[in-house]
């Protein structure tokens, strides 16, 4: 454990003991102006497919989603391009004019990359890396040579995200033994540094699986083993389901991962779920297991773009307390928040006619978010397994539930023995009471620095909640005084 980074409660990893409290699943709210974009020009074909990536640029400030097109029937000469879309705000976007590809009539596009005359292409990913700089673009994903269905890896870099170099162009790839709807995520093997999550396809043919997810460690010149299975439906599960795909990001001191169900009804339709993990390699799905990302409801009559499927970009949502534009405000205000960018459309598996026309959406979820632990009608307590506190205030994200007043939040330091330490005691902690913050810092008769005392001890925190949500705690740098 990792107090400096962000705890949070996607799985009991960090817990010692609690009593009269619930973890609640949290859902993106879905951004009222959706989709925030639809494709316009004749090279992007009849709609977005494969979200690669979303990221604010640091280098301009611009935020950038590069999507794929796949076969756009008014340019037959492209079998799959990546495009590149930006926006001043992350809710209106436009297409940049760009000199990589021209159009039928000499125009600039928005086109980054076209791989040529290629067979089977997987969704791409981008991962941004600034300590690769002066490269600090990364693009990855899975292709097979023209007329074939063999995948390999492929790594490509690039200084703005416009202009690429690959590592080993096609077909001198990376043999990772998987199939398609292949993702990426940066591991922390130097070596190998790079996961890809994908179908094995030895594992799935041995036991006739349905489709799963495996994961590899690759570099650019090869993988480190062979596919190893993370996720498979079990007998909880409705047989109508199937793990379509999974991408994965670091998020604090765990792994936030979306995997998509596809659900195999007689209306087909694919929505995504949450799993997690400490080391990338076992994986849980959260519990109670629900939906994470929805389709919209009311099918064809409703209309929604996103009725049948969501699929959300492959890369971090993007934290930011930017505010809120036009009618739509979240809770809290200014407060930090998630937006998760996704491609959704009328459509799955099963009616094929409609499969393109997706689009671009924006779901948008409080800071650290995910889940909570609550308690409600009753007052309930969390209790930390022991760790070192390395100093600086200590922040919580909580939020106190309904507006009659009679709600708190109290921490306590304790030693390993559980033992509460003087001047760090609920009783004198200053209340947590009509609040919602994404980061309070806590103070003991009104002090930030009062925890200071433990630092370099092993302590553990006790959490008291009443009518309260707890999202996550952790250890500032500093100490900043409480709002």
């Amino acid at each position: 454990m990792n107090p400096r980074r962000t705890q949070l409660f996607l799985d009991d990893e960090i817990i010692e003991q609690t009593v009269r409290l619930q973890r609640i699943i949290h859902q993106p709210q879905k951004h009222p102006a959706n989709p925030i974009y639809t494709v316009g020009a004749p090279w992007e074909g009849q709609g977005i497919v494969y979200l690669a990536g979303v990221y604010v640029d640091p280098q301009d400030d611009l935020w950038k989603a590069w999507y794929v097109t796949l076969y756009p029937p008014a340019y037959p000469e492209i079998i799959y391009a990546i495009c590149l879309i930006t926006s001043p705000d992350g809710i209106h976007w436009t297409r940049p004019e760009l000199d990589v590809y021209r159009g039928h009539n000499g125009e600039k596009t928005n086109i980054v990359l076209d791989l040529g005359k290629v067979g089977s292409v997987s969704g791409s990913t981008i991962l941004y890396e600034p300590e690769r700089a002066p490269t600090p673009w990364t693009l990855i994903f899975s292709a097979s040579v023209y007329g074939t269905t063999h995948y390999k890896g492929y790594i490509l870099r690039s200084a703005d995200g416009v202009h690429w170099e690959w590592e080993h162009p096609i077909p001198h790839g990376v043999d990772h033994g998987m199939g398609d709807r292949c993702t990426a995520l940066k591991g922390t093997d130097p070596e190998y540094p790079y996961l890809l999550f994908s179908r094995g396809l030895d594992d799935m043919h041995r036991w006739g699986l349905v489709r799963s997810v495996h994961r590899v460690a690759i570099n650019a010149d090869r993988a480190a083993s062979s596919p190893q299975r993370i996720l498979t439906p079990d007998l909880e599960d409705d047989p109508a389901g199937q793990v379509y795909h999974a991408h994965a990001f670091r998020y604090g001191d765990t792994y936030v991962g979306l995997f998509q169900w596809y659900w195999e009804t007689d209306d087909p339709y694919a929505e995504m779920e949450l799993m997690t993990s400490r080391d990338t390699i076992t994986w849980q799905r959260l519990r109670p297991r629900q939906t994470f990302l929805p389709r919209s409801p009311g099918g064809d009559a409703a209309g929604a773009f996103d009725r049948r499927t969501t699929d959300t970009a492959l890369s971090p949502p993007i934290r930011t307390s930017q505010p809120h534009r036009g009618p739509y405000l979240m809770r809290g205000g200014g407060m930090d928040t998630l937006w998760f960018y996704y491609w959704g459309g009328a459509s799955m598996h099963g009616k094929r006619h409609l499969t393109f026309g997706r689009a671009l959406g924006l779901a948008q979820l409080r800071a650290d978010g995910f889940c909570s632990l609550r308690a409600f009608r009753f007052p309930g307590t969390l209790v930390t397994k022991p760790f070192v506190w390395p100093g600086g205030a200590l922040l919580i994200n909580a939020l106190i539930v309904g507006g009659g007043g009679n709600g708190g939040v109290w921490v306590e330091v304790l030693d390993e023995d559980l033992t509460p330490i003087p001047g760090l005691t609920r009783a004198e902690f200053d209340i947590f009471r009509y609040r919602d913050s994404t980061g309070h810092p806590c103070t003991w008769q009104q002090d930030s620095r009062a925890i200071a005392k433990v630092t370099g001890q092993r302590i553990r925190l006790k959490f008291y909640l009443e009518n309260a949500e707890l999202y996550s705690f952790r250890a500032a740098e500093e100490y900043p005084e409480p709002s």
